[in-house]
C-alpha cells in the first residue's frame, strides 16, 4: 500500500488524534458485542475492550461484522493493517482457480468484509489519516477488481495469465484514490480485439462483454455474505445503447464527436486499474486531446459554469444547513471542493501539465504551485476536504449505507456525534457548520470572479430561481434533482431528468453542435422554473421537449431565447398556459419559424384569400388538396389567435372576432370545395345553399374550443335535377353536399379537427335531413318550433349564402322573431327552459361560468327573453350579447344600472372563458390549474388572488341572478 498523503487537516490534529476516538452511544449494544468476543477469547486488553465497546455502541454495521468475525477480531486488532490486507488479498486469489461461481462470490465477499473491518478498526484507532483510509480502500478495490477479472476469464475457459486486450478504467472517486466505505465503483471497460489472444479475436466483442458481465456479477450481486462493490458502468460512452464493454475505436469516436464537458471533467480522475493495464494507459493517452484542450473556447468555459449553475440553481445556491445536510452535493460539501479544483484543472490543464492529476488534494497542491490559488485557499480547502471525508466515513460506517447526509433525528445526530468522538452535540455542529461555510465562501468566490456567469440568462421574470439542486450531467438520476423536480410539481421527474440528460448527449439534431449544448445548458434552470408553473408541468415540458427534438438546429433558437427575454417569456407562457399551443408548437416547424422571425406577434390578418385564384375555375379545384389547405390556414390562424390571446397581445373581445372570422371563412371555402366536388361528380344544380350559424358562431363570439351550430337551408325548384351523367334530385344533391361540408369541417387530419359540428337546431332536430328547403324551414318555424328554438334564433345569422338568398333568409329570420307572442306563455317557457338546464347541467363551482346560476347562460336568457317579448314592437336586437344589452337600454327595456352590471359580468365571464379555453380547451378546472394560468385569470378579474376572484365571481353571479328574477317573472 502507498504511504499516506502528507496533507492532513487541522481539524483532526487540533487536540490530538485520540480526541476523535468513538464514544459509546448505545452502551448496552456495545456490551453485548464485547461479551460475544470475550466468550471466544478472554485475553482482551482494557484498551481493546474499550475500543470494541465504543465502536459497537455507535455502529450497528460494525457491531454485526465484529460479531460475525469474533474469532478474527483480536488478530485484526493486533496485526498491522499493512500485513492484514496482503493476507486478505492472498486468500481472495483462490477465487481465480475456483470453478464454482457461488464459491467465488463467497471468497470475494468474505475477503471484502474482513478488509473493511480491519480498515475500520485501524481508522477508528487513529492509526491512519482520513485520506490514507481513502487510498487504502481504493487500492484494495483495484486488487479485488483485478482478481474478479481474472476469475471471470478463468470461468470462461480463458487462461488469465494470457488474457490481454481488455482494460478496466477507474473513474470518479475510485480513479482519484478517494473511495469511501460505501462507494459505488465507477468503471469503464474498453477492449481491443486485435490485442486479444488469437483464438478470441474473431469474436472479441462477445468475449469482452461476457467477461465483463461475469466480473460485475462476482463483485456486485447481493448474497448472504453481502456484496463486494456496487459496480456502475454508466460512465461509458452512450450507456443507454452501448454494450458493457466498449471497443477502443468506438469509445474514441464517441468522445471526438459527442463528448461533453462533464465527461472531460470525469476523465480528470480516470486511470487504468485492472485487466490489460498497458491497453488502459494507451486508451487514456489517446483521449488526452479530448480531455486536455490546449485552447478551451469560451463556449466550453461557459458550459462548465453552467454546470455549476445547474448544481446550485438558486442565487447563491442552497443554504448551508446541519440536520439532513448532504455532505457530498450540498452547499459547502465535498463536491464543491472537488469542483473547485476540477473546473480550474479542465480550463487550465490543457496548457499546464502540472494540473493533470487525479487526486483532489494533489490537484489543490498543483493549483498552488501553478499560482492559481493562494496558500490560504489551498490550506482551507484541504483542511475542509479532510473534515468532510472524515464525516462521510463515519456516516457510512454507521449502517454501511451509501449516504452522505447528516441524520435528521436528534437520536441519530447524537449517535454520529459520539462516533466522531464528540461529547457535545453543539460543539460538533459548530465545527461542521464552520467547515461547510469555509468551503462555500471559497467556492462562490471562484465563480463570482471574472465574467458574470449568470448574465446571459432569461430574465428573472421567467422565474429562474429554484430552491433546489438540479444536476443533469452524468448518466444517472441525481436523487436531489429528482426531489427538486417533484417539489416543482413534475409528476414524472425521472423522465424529465432523463430527457434533459439526453439533450446534452447530442443525440437530437438541435444539440449536436457543442455551442447549442452550451446554450441549452444555460436555459435549463429558467426553463424548468417557468414550466413548473403550468397547469400540467409534465405536459408543458414534453411539449417543449418535442419542440426541441424536432428543431433542425438549435443554436439560432437557443440564442434567441437567451438574448431576447421577451421571446423566451412569450414562448414559455404559451407552453405553460396552453397545452394545445404547446402541442402545436412541437408539431409544426412553421410555428418555430414564426418565433425565430418574430412574426407570431404581428397583427393578425383576416383570412380572406380564396382557395382558387380569381381566374381559376372552381371545377378545377382538387377537393382533398383544398381541404388540406383550408385546414392549414385555419390551424395557423387559431394558433396565432390563441398565442396572442394567452400572452395578452390581444383582448378576449378581439380574439372572438378573429375566431369568428376564421370560422366564417372556413365555412365559405369548405362549401366552395364541396360544391366543386359535387359538380364534378353529379353536374350543376341550379339552386342556392345557405348556412345559418347559431350560438357563439352566430353571435360572433367564438372561442378557441367552440363547436359550430349550423342549419343548412337550400332553395331551388321542386322538380330540379343536377345536369351530370349521374343526375340526382335537389334534396339528394343538397344532402350529399352538406355531408361533404360536415366531413370537411369535422374529419380528423394531421392538423386536427377544424370544428365539431352540431346540427341539433335544424328543423325536426337530429332526426331531420341534413339540408332542408326554405319552404320546410318556414313551415317548421310557423307551425312546430318550440320557444327554445326561437330563443336560439335570436343568436342566428347567415354565415354563407349568395346575396339574394342571404337577404331572403335574413328576412325570414326577422319575420319569425317579430311575431307577436303570448307574454305569460313566453315567461313560462323561458323559466322552464332555465330550470331544466340547471337540473341537467348543474354548476360544479363559481368557475362554471356558463351554467352557474347568474352565469353567462342567464345573461343570454335575459337577452333572448327581451328580444322575443319586444321584437314585434321594436324589431330584433343584434345577435351579439353586448350589442343586444345596449339595444335594450336604448329602447328603455333595461335599466342603465342593470345593463352596466350585465355588461361587466358578460365581459369578465367571457374573458375568463376565452383565455381558459385557449389554454386548456375545457372549462375552468381550478385544481389542475397552474400558477401562471391562475395569475392570468386573476388579472382578467382585476383581483390579486384566486380566493378574491371566487368572491368576486360569487358576488357578480348573485347580482345577475337578481336581475334575471326581476326581468323574467314567472
Amino acid at each position: 500500500m502507498h504511504a499516506h498523503l502528507a496533507a492532513m487537516n487541522s481539524f483532526l490534529n487540533e487536540v490530538g488524534a485520540a480526541r476523535f476516538v468513538p464514544i459509546a452511544h448505545d452502551r448496552d449494544a456495545g456490551v453485548r458485542v464485547l461479551e460475544v468476543v470475550k466468550a471466544v477469547d478472554a485475553s482482551l486488553t482494557p484498551a481493546e475492550e474499550t475500543l470494541l465497546l465504543n465502536v459497537a455502541g455507535c455502529s450497528p454495521y460494525l457491531a454485526r461484522l465484529i460479531t460475525k468475525s469474533n474469532e478474527d477480531v483480536l488478530v485484526l486488532l493486533r496485526q498491522p493493517l499493512s500485513q492484514t490486507l496482503p493476507d486478505v488479498l492472498q486468500a481472495a486469489q483462490a477465487a481465480v482457480s475456483e470453478a464454482n461461481a457461488d464459491t467465488q462470490r463467497m471468497i470475494l465477499r468474505r475477503a471484502k468484509n474482513k478488509a473493511a473491518l480491519a480498515t475500520a478498526l485501524a481508522d477508528l484507532r487513529s492509526q491512519m489519516s482520513v485520506l490514507d483510509v481513502a487510498r487504502t480502500h481504493s487500492e484494495f478495490a483495484d486488487a479485488m477488481i483485478d482478481i474478479a477479472f481474472r476469475a471471470a476469464c478463468s470461468s470462461g475457459g480463458i487462461d488469465p495469465a494470457k488474457m490481454s486486450g481488455i482494460a478496466i478504467i477507474a473513474m470518479g472517486k475510485h480513479g482519484g484514490f478517494e473511495v469511501n466505505y460505501s462507494s459505488d465503483i465507477d468503471v469503464i471497460v474498453v477492449f481491443d480485439a486485435g490485442a486479444m489472444p488469437t483464438a478470441l479475436r474473431d469474436e472479441g466483442a462477445r468475449h469482452a462483454a461476457s467477461i465483463t458481465k461475469t466480473m460485475i456479477d462476482l463483485l456486485h450481486r447481493q448474497t448472504a455474505d453481502g456484496y463486494v462493490y456496487r459496480m456502475d458502468l454508466r460512465l461509458r460512452p452512450d450507456p443507454g445503447v452501448s454494450p458493457v464493454a466498449v471497443s477502443f475505436a468506438a469509445a474514441e469516436a464517441y468522445y471526438e464527436s459527442f463528448g461533453q464537458n462533464w465527461e472531460r471533467m470525469a476523465f480528470i480522475r480516470a486511470r487504468a486499474c485492472g485487466g490489460d493495464l498497458r491497453l488502459g494507459q494507451q486508451f487514456l493517452k489517446t483521449l488526452r486531446p479530448f480531455v486536455w484542450r490546449r485552447y478551451l473556447d469560451f463556449a466550453s468555459i461557459d458550459d462548465v459554469k453552467a454546470i455549476k449553475r445547474q448544481i446550485h440553481s438558486s442565487k447563491g445556491g442552497h443554504d448551508v444547513g446541519f440536520e439532513g445536510h448532504d455532505l457530498k452535493v450540498g452547499r459547502g460539501g465535498i463536491r464543491e471542493v472537488e469542483f473547485f479544483a476540477q473546473t480550474q484543472q479542465i480550463i487550465l490543464g490543457g496548457k499546464d501539465e502540472r494540473l493533470r492529476v487525479a487526486n483532489t488534494v494533489e490537484a489543490l497542491e498543483a493549483l498552488l504551485d501553478a499560482g492559481q490559488i493562494s496558500a490560504a485557499q489551498k490550506d482551507r480547502m484541504i483542511d475542509a476536504y479532510g473534515v468532510l471525508r472524515f464525516l462521510e466515513h463515519r456516516i457510512q460506517m454507521l449502517n454501511d449505507e451509501q449516504t452522505h447526509k447528516i441524520p435528521n433525528s436528534e437520536e441519530q445526530i447524537a449517535r454520529l456525534c459520539a462516533f466522531c468522538g464528540f461529547a457535545d452535540v453543539d460543539e460538533f455542529q459548530s465545527r461542521v457548520m464552520e467547515t461547510l461555510n469555509l468551503v462555500r465562501t471559497d467556492y462562490d468566490a471562484l465563480f463570482s470572479a471574472g465574467a458574470d456567469d449568470d448574465a446571459a440568462t432569461p430574465s428573472d421574470v421567467a422565474g429562474s430561481q429554484i430552491a433546489g439542486s438540479l444536476v443533469f450531467t452524468g448518466v444517472e438520476d441525481d436523487a436531489d434533482t429528482i426531489g427538486t423536480l417533484a417539489s416543482l410539481g413534475f409528476q414524472r421527474p425521472e423522465d424529465v431528468s432523463a430527457r434533459i440528460r439526453l439533450w446534452h448527449t447530442g443525440v437530437i439534431r438541435a444539440t449536436r453542435n457543442e455551442r447549442a449544448r452550451v446554450l441549452l445548458t444555460k436555459l435549463v434552470n429558467p426553463l424548468l422554473a417557468a414550466l413548473a408553473k403550468a397547469s400540467a408541468p409534465d405536459d408543458a415540458f414534453f411539449s417543449f421537449d418535442k419542440f426541441v427534438s424536432d428543431l433542425p438546429a438549435g443554436v439560432q433558437v437557443f440564442s434567441l431565447l437567451l438574448n431576447k427575454p421577451d421571446v423566451f417569456d412569450a414562448l414559455i407562457k404559451i407552453m405553460t398556459l396552453s397545452p394545445y399551443l404547446g402541442r402545436e408548437f412541437s408539431r409544426h416547424t412553421k410555428y418555430v419559424e414564426l418565433l425565430i422571425e418574430d412574426q407570431w406577434s404581428q397583427p393578425i390578418e383576416p383570412l380572406c384569400a380564396p382557395l382558387t385564384a380569381p381566374d381559376q375555375d372552381s371545377a378545377d379545384m382538387d377537393y382533398g388538396l383544398a381541404l388540406e389547405e383550408i385546414r392549414q390556414r385555419v390551424s395557423e390562424a387559431h394558433f396565432l389567435i390563441c398565442a396572442q390571446l394567452v400572452t395578452g397581445l390581444i383582448s378576449p373581445a378581439q380574439a372572438q372576432g378573429h375566431f369568428t372570422q376564421a370560422a366564417d371563412h372556413c365555412l365559405h371555402e369548405v362549401q366552395r370545395a364541396a360544391r366543386a366536388e359535387m359538380e364534378n361528380q353529379y353536374g350543376v344544380l341550379v339552386g342556392s345553399l345557405g348556412i345559418i350559424a347559431f350560438g357563439r358562431l352566430g353571435a360572433r363570439e367564438m372561442t378557441a374550443a367552440s363547436d359550430v351550430d349550423l342549419v343548412f337551408v337550400y332553395d331551388c325548384a321542386e322538380d330540379a335535377y343536377s345536369s351530370g351523367p349521374k343526375s340526382i334530385s335537389a334534396s339528394e344533391y343538397f344532402g350529399k353536399l352538406v355531408r361533404r361540408i360536415i366531413t370537411g369541417l369535422s374529419a380528423p387530419s394531421r392538423d386536427g379537427v377544424l370544428y365539431e359540428v352540431d346540427m341539433q337546431l335544424r328543423p325536426t332536430g337530429r332526426s331531420g335531413p341534413a339540408a332542408v328547403s326554405l319552404a320546410a324551414f318556414q313551415t317548421y318555424y310557423e307551425n312546430d318550433a318550440w320557444t327554445w328554438e326561437e330563443m336560439a334564433l335570436c343568436r342566428a345569422r347567415v354565415s354563407f349564402a349568395d346575396d339574394a338568398f342571404r337577404h331572403r333568409l335574413e328576412t325570414e329570420i326577422t319575420t319569425i322573431l317579430e311575431r307577436t307572442r303570448d307574454s305569460q306563455e313566453l315567461v313560462n317557457d323561458v323559466n322552464h327552459m332555465r330550470a331544466r338546464l340547471q337540473e341537467e347541467k348543474p354548476a360544479q363551482s363559481v368557475w362554471d361560468l356558463k351554467n352557474t346560476v347568474g352565469g353567462l347562460t342567464d345573461i343570454i336568457f335575459i337577452c333572448q327573453f327581451l328580444n322575443l317579448a319586444n321584437s314585434a314592437k321594436i324589431g330584433p336586437a343584434p345577435v351579439e350579447t353586448r350589442g343586444a344589452i345596449e339595444w335594450f337600454v336604448e329602447h328603455g327595456l333595461l335599466e342603465k344600472v342593470d345593463s352596466t352590471l350585465l355588461l361587466e359580468a358578460y365581459e369578465r365571464y367571457n374573458a375568463v372563458i376565452h383565455v381558459n379555453r385557449a389554454a386548456t380547451g375545457t372549462n375552468v378546472q381550478l385544481r389542475s390549474m397552474g400558477e401562471i394560468l391562475r395569475s392570468r385569470l386573476c388579472q382578467l378579474l382585476e383581483v390579486s388572488t384566486i380566493e378574491l376572484a371566487e368572491q368576486s365571481l360569487d358576488s357578480m353571479q348573485n347580482a345577475v341572478s337578481v336581475i334575471v328574477e326581476k326581468i323574467v317573472v314567472a
